[in-house]
């Protein structure tokens, strides 16, 4: 396999440093489905799932603070010691989740934080591995990264279910809690000794930007903003068919479980043999395309069967799996041809502020628009939108690195 031997010409320092790389990443997806599984039961016991947008609204709120916490430690700390200041704060936000169930407001800030503690983990562990490998090698690495990943999301699915069924959600929570602390432990013993080229500089990130980098990201930025939007009113109406279609706490902390177990079962199929055998057959262009119109084809599909629970399901499975596995692989190729300060600034601006910024406005939308049939329409027209700025993405797309310096 070419990811093998390509990890052979790495010297010892560099193969040690890229497995600790990989044992977070495995853990950041592992203990991902224990704590969504059980945090999300809790809020939907306290709360209710139409409560859901409200949440999505506060995450900007905290994401902000959140954000501006990580960089005033990045510009003091490392990398590595950002991560596991992150993942102890965490565990401790998520091992008092019961406790702040019973006081009304603050029961919402697991549901929140779950969604940014894994936004901060896996943007922090990408950008260190994109800005570790060149494109040619990129390529070659990303499916087997994330189908590490996904086999990690698999097993914490199905142990989810496990602890549910036998020792009940508490038990979830509290496994969940202890193990966000792993990734932290695990990349603290990274080095910065994979990458290729040391690049130097003292120009800020956001800095680095020329019109033309401006220009290019502003696209990337705009397609996230609308995975996000899609991504999140299939989740919504997930929501609303599962709190109708499964009653009790237990009940339906195992089923969650088991449903992020196949997510990541599939998730992992796409990353090991679906990505890099598309990668190589067809241009990265095409790549991109064929993401929304694969979800184009799915909600027309899902339209015509009258939308049950089981074809919600079954769209949400395949639409979270292949944003997981596809859209996250052909997003990040398109950060290669960016300088390394180029990439932790896009990559912060479109991975961190525009993806939880468009969730918490796809919410506020939400609030007051709940109509199947609104909903439906919206999801075509922004799967529309999306192939549209794909075509102008590919026209702004540098073919060499330094035609963005």
């Amino acid at each position: 396999m070419n990811f093998l031997k390509s990890l052979n010409d790495f010297t010892k320092e560099q193969k040690e440093s890229f497995v600790y790389f990989l044992l977070a990443y495995f853990f950041s997806l592992f203990n991902y489905p224990l704590i969504r599984s059980a945090t999300t039961v809790h809020f939907f016991e306290f709360f209710g799932a139409k409560s859901s947008p409200y949440a999505w609204l506060w995450t900007v709120i905290f994401l902000s603070l959140a954000v501006g916490g990580s960089n005033f430690l990045q510009s003091r700390l490392s990398i590595q010691r950002v991560f596991l200041i992150i993942s102890s704060l965490s565990a401790v936000i998520f091992y008092f989740t019961e406790h702040m169930g019973k006081v009304t407001y603050l029961g919402y800030l697991p549901f929140i934080w779950k969604d940014i503690y894994i936004v901060l983990q896996i943007h922090l562990l990408l950008a260190f591995i994109n800005q570790a490998l060149n494109k040619d090698l990129f390529k070659k690495f990303v499916g087997p990264i994330g189908a590490i990943g996904s086999l990690g999301g698999v097993i914490g699915g199905l142990l989810t279910s496990y602890l549910s069924a036998d020792f009940g959600t508490t038990a979830v929570l509290l496994a969940g809690s202890l193990m966000v602390l792993m990734p932290g432990l695990f990349f603290l013993k990274t080095k910065n000794t994979i990458q290729q080229v040391e690049e130097k500089s003292n120009v800020s990130p956001l800095a680095s930007f020329s019109p033309e980098v401006k220009r290019y990201i502003f696209y990337i930025a705009l397609m996230v903003a609308i995975t996000q939007f899609i991504i999140n009113i299939a989740d919504f109406k997930f929501n609303i068919a599962f709190e109708k279609a499964v009653s009790g706490k237990e009940l339906r902390t195992e089923y969650l479980g088991h449903l992020y177990s196949v997510i990541n079962f599939f998730n992992l199929v796409f990353q090991f043999f679906f990505v890099p055998l598309i990668l190589s057959k067809v241009t990265e262009r095409t790549f991109h395309f064929l993401i929304p119109a694969s979800y184009l084809i799915g909600q027309l599909l899902l339209m015509s069967w009258g939308g049950g629970v089981v074809g919600i399901a079954i769209f949400f499975v395949y639409l979270k799996a292949s944003d997981y596995s596809f859209f996250v692989s052909a997003k990040e190729m398109l950060y290669q041809p960016l300088s390394s300060a180029q990439k932790y600034g896009a990559k912060y601006i479109t991975d961190m502020l525009v993806y939880r910024y468009s969730k918490a406005l796809i919410a506020l939308v939400l609030i007051y628009v709940q109509s199947l049939f609104l909903i439906d329409t919206l999801m075509i027209v922004l799967l529309i939108l999306w192939i549209l700025v794909i075509v102008r993405l590919f026209q702004v797309y540098p073919t060499e690195k330094s035609s963005l310096k």
